[in-house]
């Protein structure tokens, strides 16, 4: 079954199978990428998509908006949400529709070995689907289809190749229409299917690509008759709920609403950092710069819980919008306590920083709405292990963020004497609700582990690496308290246990990628651990050694 599959897929992306013709069996114009482009982008800016965007699709274990639906299947092929001013519900139908698609070079080759082995130029980043068949793609990969992954092992060429392979597949199932016909019948979210069980919404798609074909600005009307029929089909119960939220979800999606929060943490920072904010007046207004880009923050999750009905932590791009949430938090707390403005304008700015990360990622920080395998689909525990845990991250990145600070001005030389006691005094409270929350998080993780695999505790990466980064954080805290780790110390000690940290967080997910976990699992973000990793240590390692100098210049004195 699984070859028959795979012979499937090539013949639609072979030249055969564009030889076939479009989703109407019209043939292709071939011309050069340039023509093919400019007649694309010249019918896509005609279109009128903002009902179409609202169709029901299902894919992923969920129904979704077509807007969505777009944006995700665009997103793998290209790299990039959208491009050329268009919106990716254009793109899709402008690829379904336009008769040069197969020679606009859109698909991106993400490594540029693997252009060079394919005869393009390393610069060449875009390809159509037409120069991978000249470059003879077809016969490269399928080889690789014909093993059975669970028993032999893939190189990083290979999985590149299966990788591309795969973004081809998507485009081909664009361009011939196959695509949108599997996304709109929810016959297939049936086990028992009939025979004909598609063809009724491949005659649904037919009337409005033929609506769109001919009049592309005033397709409205036949946009709402399929609109209204994708949702009047017989759904199974789990995904009724979502029909009521199409609209919403295109809406979340348009505004970009933690981006527009990131840039409001950012603002607020910078106006901590004036003169005046040192002032007690200012304290009246202080709070105002954490509360507003909050709010904005507690909506986008908000939203997300409600499209979802999870809690918001189901996969990395999710906790790291807990995680900037949590730093804006506990940054309050201190402030309040202790009214430190320098240090609760750098705590905003990493808050507004940790946000446009996410958004800069999304082929390795996934934005999915998605939801997680069937075990882990606990809201309870959703809702109290996995927000508690990376909620103690907050806290952990606080003490990391204030010991760089620390390491920074003395590898520059720059005096330790007037701040260190108060940046350590805030590392210190910091780390304090980094174990407090760490240790209940894991606690009710194998609560939650006795309830879903029946056992409390079996070594898995992810729960052991939470272990880790638990203990290291309590033998810091503990040799503040016995003397040991004096102000600079603690401060120069804290990004070191913090990378224990991103071992538990991120490096499970990226680098080891194994165990029960897989809510979490992602790939290509490797190189970013072992970067952040290395200059940290970079850091800390000079840092040290210009303390480990001053002193000795010191003692000689």
């Amino acid at each position: 079954m699984k070859k028959i599959f795979t012979i499937i897929i090539i013949c639609l992306i072979s030249p055969i199978g564009l030889a076939q013709g479009n989703f109407f069996g019209e043939s292709f114009q071939e011309l050069t990428p340039e023509a093919a482009l400019q007649n694309f982008k010249e019918l896509a800016r005609r279109m009128s998509v903002d009902t179409i965007k609202t169709l029901a699709t299902q894919r992923g274990g969920r129904i979704k908006p077509f807007d969505t639906l777009a944006r995700e299947s665009l997103l793998f092929v290209n790299g990039r949400y959208s491009r050329w001013g268009l919106s990716p519900t254009q793109i899709y139908l402008s690829f379904v529709l336009s008769p040069s698609s197969p020679w606009v070079e859109y698909i991106e080759i993400r490594k540029p070995e693997l252009r060079t082995q394919l005869g393009f130029l390393p610069s060449q980043r875009f390809v159509s689907l037409a120069e991978l068949e000249t470059a003879g793609f077809s016969s490269r990969v399928e080889p690789l289809l014909t093993r059975h992954r669970e028993s032999e092992f893939f190189s990083d060429s290979e999985k590149a190749l299966l990788e591309l392979y795969n973004q081809m597949s998507v485009l081909g199932a664009i361009v011939t229409g196959e695509h949108l016909v599997g996304v709109v019948d929810f016959s297939r979210l049936f086990t028992e299917q009939n025979l004909n069980a598609g063809e009724e919404a491949r005659s649904k798609i037919k009337g409005y690509l033929e609506s769109l074909k001919n009049n592309p600005e005033g397709s409205e009307s036949a946009a709402k008759t399929l609109v209204s029929w994708s949702r009047e089909q017989n759904t199974p119960d789990m995904f009724k709920h979502y029909l009521g939220k199409l609209k919403l979800e295109v809406f979340y999606n348009d505004i970009r609403i933690f981006f527009w929060a990131g840039i409001l943490y950012i603002i607020s920072a910078l106006l901590f950092f004036f003169p005046w904010a040192q002032k007690k007046t200012w304290r009246k207004f202080a709070p105002i710069l954490f509360l507003v880009p909050l709010a904005l923050h507690i909506i986008g999750l908000a939203l997300r819980v409600y499209i979802t009905r999870f809690a918001p932590v189901t996969n990395m791009y999710s906790t790291m919008l807990w995680v900037s949430l949590g730093v804006n938090l506990f940054s309050y707390i201190l402030y309040i306590l202790y009214s430190n403005s320098l240090i609760a304008g750098f705590m905003l700015f990493i808050s507004g920083i940790i946000l446009f990360l996410a958004q800069s990622f999304p082929l390795v920080l996934s934005p999915d709405l998605d939801p997680i395998v069937a075990v882990l689909r606990s809201n309870f525990w959703l809702s109290t292990h996995v927000t508690t845990i990376t909620i103690s991250y907050s806290a952990f990145t606080i003490a990391m963020i204030l010991g760089n600070i620390a390491l920074i001005r003395r590898l520059l030389g720059h005096s330790l004497e007037n701040f260190v006691k108060d940046y350590a005094k805030h590392a210190y409270r910091a780390v304090q609700l980094g174990c407090f929350f760490l240790t209940i998080g894991i606690i009710l993780g194998g609560i939650w582990a006795d309830y879903s695999w029946g056992r409390f505790w079996g070594w898995d990466p992810k729960e052991t690496w939470s272990l880790i980064a638990d203990l290291g954080f309590l033998a810091l805290l503990h040799s503040r308290y016995i003397g040991w780790a004096k102000d600079f110390i603690f401060l120069a000690l804290s990004p070191v246990a913090y990378l224990m940290v991103i071992m538990a967080w991120y490096g499970v997910n990226f680098i080891l990628a194994a165990g029960l976990h897989s809510y979490g699992f992602s790939s290509g973000g490797a190189i970013a651990v072992v970067v952040f990793v290395s200059a940290q240590a970079l850091l800390i390692g000079a840092a040290l050694m210009r303390d480990v100098l001053a002193n000795k210049k010191n003692m000689t004195k």
